[in-house]
């Protein structure tokens, strides 16, 4: 779009950010390509609009976003409340005529998503809805972009872009993703490497400069179990299975005891895994128990071994000097059962902590700290 030196601002959209990342009235750096997208979207759909109601002239439609911008003007209060300006040249008295379509192009693209919350029927064509393989492509699960609207207000959230996704058409789709993989083949002459997940999922990627020794060295550590996180775009088919990376930003190797690995391994399991026994988890409340840990739980804290039990759920354990720490937590409920164990004098502490809400993690990483710290003491003073 055309840049001006001098512009004048009108206010066109306020979209607020929900989620965890957002509540410092702050926008992550890699959002902004999202608003990029949509910026492209809105000027391919007033121009769409613009061509309804004059189909024979298509030479203006060429320069059709000449001398006007939208810009990010702040970020207000509540959450993060994103005020984005349409600006034009100051030379002009009045908004151009074409602002009008911008309006519009806004309406149709709120409208898009609303009929996407209440599965209705799209009316936007395909080609505009496939800017949604881009425009969301940031948000992480529990995230949203919320739109006003005239009635209620209405949201973008991982979901509702999939659902927008599949009303383009598209044969695939991407989305940023992080995997826990090993990589178990490099081909250097073309520049790729292919990668196999816990589920036995394998597909490939691209390989570059910039990680092309993490990617070797976890090939060589491939048959001792070696895990790289491998962070990028992703492709999807129509079937929401992967295709592979797309671009790759970051390969980093993995504790043995990454939380997040340790649950997707748990989660494979089938019932009877336990000589014909045991209780297959939950895959979706595998995924909740990752989530929680990553967002909530203290990294300064040493990680625990992570173990399925017979019944559905999932038991994590500590070893601190003298002290054998358990968390039995019920994927069902949320409970988490805690006992520490002390070795030396059978002193037993237990509690009981919910894992829904970020009180009974500080609670957990409270009772693990005071713990941690009497096992440094000890250390240090040799006992």
């Amino acid at each position: 779009m055309g840049w001006a030196i001098k512009v004048q601002q009108q206010e066109f959209l306020k979209p607020i950010l929900r989620g965890e990342r957002f509540e410092g009235h702050t926008v992550p750096l890699e959002l902004l390509k999202d608003f990029s997208a949509l910026e492209e979207m809105l000027v391919e759909v007033a121009k769409w609009k613009f061509k309804q109601e004059h189909p024979n002239r298509e030479r203006t439609q060429r320069n059709f976003a000449n001398g006007i911008e939208l810009q990010l003007a702040g970020v207000e209060d509540g959450s993060a409340k994103l005020a984005i300006v349409i600006a034009f040249s100051s030379t002009l008295l009045f908004p151009p005529d074409n602002v009008k379509y911008f309006e519009q192009a806004r309406t149709e693209i709120v409208n898009a998503i609303a009929f996407s919350v209440d599965d209705r029927p799209q009316v936007l064509p395909p080609r505009y809805l496939s800017y949604f393989d881009r425009f969301g492509r940031s948000l992480r699960s529990g995230e949203s972009i919320e739109f006003p609207r005239e009635h209620a207000p209405v949201s973008l959230n991982p979901e509702t872009r999939k659902k927008l996704i599949r009303s383009a058409q598209v044969e695939t789709w991407t989305e940023e993703c992080a995997l826990r993989a090993r990589i178990y083949e490099a081909d250097q002459a073309h520049d790729s490497f292919e990668f196999e997940l816990s589920d036995g999922t394998r597909a490939k990627a691209p390989l570059d400069d910039r990680y092309r020794d993490a990617v070797l060295d976890a090939m060589k550590g491939y048959h001792r179990g070696a895990f790289v996180l491998i962070q990028g775009v992703v492709q999807r088919d129509r079937a929401d299975r992967l295709k592979g990376f797309e671009s790759i930003e970051h390969v980093t190797p993995l504790d043995p005891l990454d939380v997040t690995l340790r649950l997707e391994q748990i989660a494979v399991l089938k019932d009877g895994w336990l000589d014909g026994k045991g209780n297959a988890p939950d895959k979706d409340k595998i995924a909740w128990l990752a989530d929680m840990f990553d967002a909530h739980f203290d990294g300064d804290l040493p990680l625990p071994y992570l173990y399925p039990t017979a019944e559905g759920g999932v038991q994590a354990e500590w070893t601190m000097n003298d002290w054998e720490v358990s968390l039995e937590i019920d994927l069902e409920t949320k409970q988490a059962e805690y006992q520490a164990l002390n070795l030396k004098d059978d002193s037993c502490s237990q509690f009981t902590f919910t894992l829904d809400n970020r009180e009974g993690w500080s609670n957990l990483n409270e009772a693990l700290k005071q713990l941690d710290a009497q096992t440094v003491e000890e250390k240090s003073s040799g006992l």
